[in-house]
């Protein structure tokens, strides 16, 4: 080896080590690696973090236990990590309803408590561009045949579809988890495609095999007129090819039909399981309705 040689080695060697340093330095103040570069997603996360071991009140956890029927299915060690978080959202992110009456403290609990369902394990700067959530009392102005819309800002919720679905723990058509999972689809890029990560995440191409392969599964599922996990709204496609409903009805079926999804869509539960950071497929009924 030349005198170049060893000096090109040592070089690479040092750059190698500040690299390891630097992480374990990183590691050991406290620092997250993955830190929101997103300021508001920042101080979500500050917040979020101030919350901890705080818990509802006996009246909030009431209005929970009674209408949410995922509830009751909830593994205990989830149960304050996600109270946590409803805290927080209840801080953070003003809901308002579309006419002259204010929300009830129910209407806010609720959405607040399914929102928070999809980030259990995970920041709360997921919903780092969120404004506002607006209930309606039925028909979204604008939009009357949609029970629910998302964009990368704000979200619109029928009220009255609303409190139908959130009492069925088990048909996959839950109506704010589907939202918010839009929510999460467009953070990064503003572009419902039903990827969740960014495109320099070392997960995009394999989050975008994924919807394509599944989209074609799901599609011929349907066409043979057979019964699937994911709803055949998840098949929507828009003109540019992108695939919007995917993510969100996969969502819905991961949280409420898990053990069905893990049997018939492996790969999709799988990846929802390790971006969600749960396993609804081992969760068991502990609690009467």
């Amino acid at each position: 080896m030349n005198e170049f040689d060893l000096l090109i080695c040592i070089i690479v060697i040092a750059v190698i080590a500040l690299i390891f340093f630097r992480e374990k330095e990183q590691k050991i103040l406290g620092i997250s690696l993955n830190k929101p570069s997103n300021p508001n997603g920042v101080l979500l996360d500050n917040s979020l973090k101030q919350k901890k071991g705080q818990e509802l009140t006996s009246e909030q956890r009431s209005i929970i236990e009674t209408n949410i029927g995922l509830y009751h299915w909830l593994p205990k060690h989830l149960i304050a990590p996600w109270e946590e978080r409803i805290i927080c959202f209840l801080e953070e992110f003003p809901i308002t309803f579309m006419k002259k009456e204010m929300p009830t403290e129910e209407m806010r609990i609720l959405v607040a408590a399914e929102a928070c369902l999809l980030i259990v394990n995970r920041p709360l700067s997921d919903y780092r561009h969120l404004k506002a959530i607006h209930l309606w009392e039925d028909e979204i102005k604008g939009n009357k045949n949609a029970r629910g819309n998302a964009t990368r800002f704000e979200i619109n919720l029928s009220w009255k579809y609303l409190k139908q679905s959130i009492k069925k723990a088990r048909d996959g058509h839950n109506l704010t988890l589907h939202e918010f999972a839009h929510l999460i689809d467009f953070a990064d890029d503003g572009i419902a495609q039903s990827i969740p990560v960014s495109r320099n995440s070392k997960d995009f191409k394999q989050w975008q095999e994924l919807v394509n392969d599944e989209h074609k599964k799901l599609m011929k599922a349907y066409e043979g007129g057979k019964n699937y996990s994911i709803r055949a709204y998840g098949g929507y496609e828009s003109i540019k090819g992108d695939k919007p409903e995917l993510f969100s009805c996969g969502t819905s079926a991961f949280f409420e039909r898990g053990s069905r999804l893990k049997r018939e869509c492996p790969k999709v539960y799988l990846a929802m399981k390790e971006f969600y950071g749960i396993d609804p497929a081992d969760w068991r009924q502990a609690k009467a309705k």
